[in-house]
């Protein structure tokens, strides 16, 4: 493990000798991106119509590429951890997920709608996927978040938000990097010809790592015979790969990401006895093809055929010691292996229309799921599970092969532009699933521009999350949608170098989806939930070589709160000119102590701090186009932890047990 006195000398050798550049050069490249920044602000995200996202209905957070590069992340999953409101986690096997505004928790993922380059990635079966969160920064042109409810466009998953991630196009680039126990490679080809109406792009990445050596701590095991403690295994291999083309009116997209990984913390919260090698993968197969028309006369519209895979694989995956399951010492561990593979076919037609003060915008689409592939097999008697068995058996899978679900859906839309400064949207989408039922996604937003400093925001909304395959195979009787009624009001104020975002909210949740672990075994819903919450987010320049980004979430609960959830969340970047063409910046995430669920005797989970620190040299040694990036995450060398549920790890479960050093270099010819 690198520490402190090792790797700090390095960081500022690199700063030190990035000092010699030309100060015009800098001015020129500082103007361009402040240039650039306003242009990443524009999204379509909220309301299917291209608009800055401080003017569209409710809270959407935007990071572009260059604030990524500039703020020290590797990938998706660091990025995330910058949005006011929103926290990232692990399960006990290596799965990532986040949670935004306390919805989303330890032990049921899930909450929010996951797309890439604007295609849903979530998978019917779990309610997620398992790849996009290790997109890496040299793939990702921006990253957009709607924080709260976003069904009214983007229906099932998009409760507690949705997540967009735009990946580059249209530009030449390589970048290789290195860091503790791995390394990254990415190209992104440009295969445009020189005239014609055809764009074409090729983006590849590829990144491994046996990840850093942490120790376990003690696993549930209790009396049992334990590997733990131990070193997990937390190594990674991340593939991917997008093909962009544009002809005309035609939009064709393809798009592959694999995730290789071990089994981190254990299937049963016990260790497993290798700590390496590759146990579980995810894979994501999608293609989209898009057939853009007009009518004129302000009409206008796209049909879109697509395909989705989502395909996961367990191999050898560690269930616990022969006594967990009845057998001796000396007969063999008990492994399982598994798969499942699940198919979605989408068609979809949108219309757009302008009269006068409104827009209206109208999608109709349908979907057929079906598990294609569910097998899971190991040394367990079928009959009994908690016996051992001498041989290799199929045992019973979470969801049947050829299992399916239909559904239909209908969005529509009216902004309507009450004067030059006042924007009224209201939307209606009406989702019918087969086994589901109904179900309604209201939205009426109300933007408001007092002046060129205030931008004032409403929203009322209502997001639905309808039962996984999974979770509704395996119910206990009937099973109905989780529900996010929320009410949002918020203030943006900006002027010269400072902007102020303010946004208040209250959500209501109901019938909640949980696991009950108590005879009968099995998914329910288990009432309600209130929360109110408080975000205010701040970029301002401090001095002509400083600038700072912070933001602060608060947030209360009406009952005992959500298990895993915090009542504060601290963000806090600043940013210094090095030298020209060389920046600098820190930036500290503080999480107050999270609450556990009601039977977990452990008390509060305590609160965490990670501090971080990066270096961007760009024209490296004089070369146009060549860009380096270093840091160090981790910096005061700490040992952070998720939150474990009750009765497994009662050390809870680390994530990094020292600092990282990272180093990637950046050519764009």
């Amino acid at each position: 493990m690198f520490r402190l006195k090792a790797i700090l000398p390095t960081i500022l050798a690199l700063a030190l000798a990035s000092a010699g550049s030309a100060a015009a050069q800098q001015l020129d490249d500082a103007g361009l991106e402040a240039l650039l920044e306003i242009l990443d602000q524009q999204t379509t995200l909220a309301t299917s119509s291209k608009l800055n996202a401080d003017f569209v209905p409710g809270m959407v957070s935007v990071l572009s590429a260059r604030e990524l590069e500039r703020r020290g992340l590797r990938d998706l999953w660091e990025a995330l951890d910058l949005l006011p409101g929103v926290r990232t986690y692990l399960n006990a096997t290596g799965m990532r997920a986040i949670t935004v505004r306390g919805i989303g928790d330890l032990f049921e993922p899930g909450k929010v709608k996951l797309l890439l380059n604007g295609v849903p990635l979530n998978a019917s079966a779990s309610a997620t996927t398992g790849t996009i969160f290790d997109t890496p920064v040299a793939q990702i042109e921006r990253i957009e978040l709607i924080r709260g409810p976003g069904s009214a466009v983007h229906g099932e998953f998009a409760y507690a938000g949705v997540l967009n991630v735009i990946t580059r196009k249209d530009i030449t680039q390589y970048a290789a990097g290195l860091e503790t126990g791995g390394g990254s490679a990415a190209a992104l080809f440009d295969l445009t010809p020189p005239s014609g109406d055809f764009e074409a792009s090729l983006n590849l990445a590829v990144r491994a790592s046996d990840g850093e050596d942490i120790d376990s701590g003690r696993d549930r095991a209790g009396a049992l015979p334990s590997n733990a403690p131990g070193s997990i295994n937390n190594r990674r291999e991340f593939v991917s790969a997008i093909l962009d083309v544009e002809a005309g009116d035609w939009h064709g997209l393809v798009q592959l990401q694999r995730l290789g990984r071990g089994d981190y913390f254990g299937s049963n919260d016990l260790l497993s006895p290798d700590a390496s090698g590759e146990i579980i993968v995810h894979e994501t197969f999608s293609a989209v093809l898009t057939r853009n028309f007009g009518f004129g006369d302000g009409i206008d519209g796209a049909w879109t055929l697509g395909a989705l895979y989502n395909r996961s694989d367990k191999d050898g995956l560690f269930l616990g010691p022969p006594e967990a399951f009845g057998g001796l010492a000396g007969d063999a561990d008990v492994f399982a292996d598994s798969v499942l593979e699940e198919r979605r076919l989408d068609a979809k037609v949108s219309l757009r229309a302008v009269r006068g003060a409104h827009t209206w915008y109208g999608e109709l689409s349908g979907a057929l799921v079906k598990a294609l592939e569910s097998e899971q097999s190991g040394n367990l008697d079928p009959d009994n599970p908690n016996l051992i068995s001498p041989t290799i058996n199929d045992l019973p899978t979470p969801v049947d092969a050829g299992d399916e679900r239909r559904s239909i859906s209908l969005v529509l839309q009216d902004e309507y532009r009450i004067d030059a400064l006042t924007t009224l949207t209201t939307g209606l989408r009406l989702d019918d699933y087969e086994h589901v039922g109904e179900h309604l996604s209201p939205r009426i937003a109300l933007v408001h521009r007092y002046d060129d400093n205030h931008v004032f925001k409403t929203q009322l909304a209502r997001a639905f999350r309808p039962p996984s395959l999974i979770e509704e195979a395996g119910a206990i009787g009937d099973i109905d949608p989780e529900i996010n009624d929320t009410i949002e009001f918020g203030h943006i104020f900006e002027r010269g170098d400072r902007v102020l975002r303010n946004t208040l909210y209250y959500t209501r949740l109901d019938d909640l989806i949980w696991f009950q672990d108590s005879p009968p075994f099995g998914y329910r819903n288990v009432g309600s939930q209130e929360l109110t919450g408080y975000e205010v987010e701040l970029e301002q320049t401090l001095a002509p070589d400083w600038d700072l980004n912070a933001s602060l979430s608060l947030q209360d609960y009406a009952d005992e709160g959500l298990p895993g959830e915090t009542p504060w969340m601290l963000k806090l970047g600043i940013g210094y000119t090095l030298a020209p063409l060389t920046d600098l910046y820190v930036q500290l995430n503080a999480i107050g102590e999270r609450d556990r669920a009601e039977e977990d005797a452990r008390g509060d989970f305590e609160q965490t701090a990670r501090l971080d620190l990066a270096l961007r040299r760009r024209n490296l040694a004089g070369v146009g186009g060549l860009d380096l990036r270093a840091g160090i995450r981790n910096l005061l060398d700490e040992r952070l932890e998720y939150p474990s549920p009750a009765d497994t790890y009662p050390g809870d479960y680390p994530y990094s047990d020292g600092a990282l050093i990272w180093l990637q270099l950046v050519y764009r010819p």
